[in-house]
């Protein structure tokens, strides 16, 4: 359970420091629409996957998520400065569709009660 706990709360730090340090740190326009929207650790604290969206079409978000799986190690360098951990997870960034998939559902939904009179 500790290790559950403390993996959750490295999450957290990762995710509001990994947020600050793309927007100040990282000089490139096309990721200035990118928003953290989670972080997941390993229980060793090994690992970590950052969960992102962004404003941008559909088709740049590959592109997005290459250059930022590319700038990873210098953010977990940075970020090893900033939360002195004894290990930095390494991190992998993989896009979060979540939004767009609600969307889509809110406008299925919009439709068929459309379509039956309400």
């Amino acid at each position: 359970m500790h290790e559950i706990d403390r993996a959750r709360r490295v999450a957290e730090l990762m995710k509001r420091e990994l947020a600050m340090l793309i927007s100040q740190n990282l000089n490139d326009k096309r990721i200035n629409t990118v928003t953290i929207t989670s972080v997941t650790v390993s229980k060793d604290l090994r690992q970590s996957k950052v969960f992102f969206s962004t404003i941008q079409d559909e088709d740049k978000t590959e592109a997005m998520e290459k250059l930022l799986n590319n700038s990873a190690g210098y953010l977990r360098h940075q970020l090893g400065k900033t939360l002195e951990l004894r290990i930095m997870p390494t991190i992998e960034f993989k896009f979060d569709n979540s939004l767009k998939r609600g969307v889509e559902m809110s406008t299925l939904i919009d439709r068929l009660n459309s379509d039956n009179g309400e």
